[in-house]
This record gives C-alpha cells, sequence and structure tokens, in this order.
C-alpha cells in the first residue's frame, strides 16, 4: 500500500458532491409508475397463489 506526500495530495482535484433533487412526475410518467405498481402487486399475488396451490 502506497502512502501520498503531502505534495500528491496537492495534485488530486477533489469536486463537491452534486446534489440531487427529487423531481415530481406528471402526466404519461405517473401513469406508467402506477402501471407498474399494479403489475409488480399483481404478480406478487400470483405468486403466492401458486405456491399455495403448489404446496400440497
Amino acid at each position: 500500500m502506497s502512502r501520498l506526500t503531502k505534495d500528491q495530495l496537492d495534485v488530486i482535484n477533489v469536486e463537491e458532491p452534486i446534489r440531487l433533487t427529487q423531481i415530481q412526475p406528471k402526466g404519461s410518467i405517473r401513469a406508467v409508475f402506477w402501471g407498474l405498481r399494479i403489475y409488480i402487486a399483481l404478480m406478487v399475488v400470483l405468486v403466492v397463489i401458486g405456491f399455495l396451490h403448489g404446496a400440497h
């Protein structure tokens, strides 16, 4: 493991982290996200039903 000298540390470019802001999806994007949520919930229900019927 190599150690950096003080001169080498001065060369390293340290940038400020980028702040991420939350967006509010609109219109068709919101509809797609709701569709995905419904699809995932439906698939979970079908998997549970499948496991219950398969576990004789």
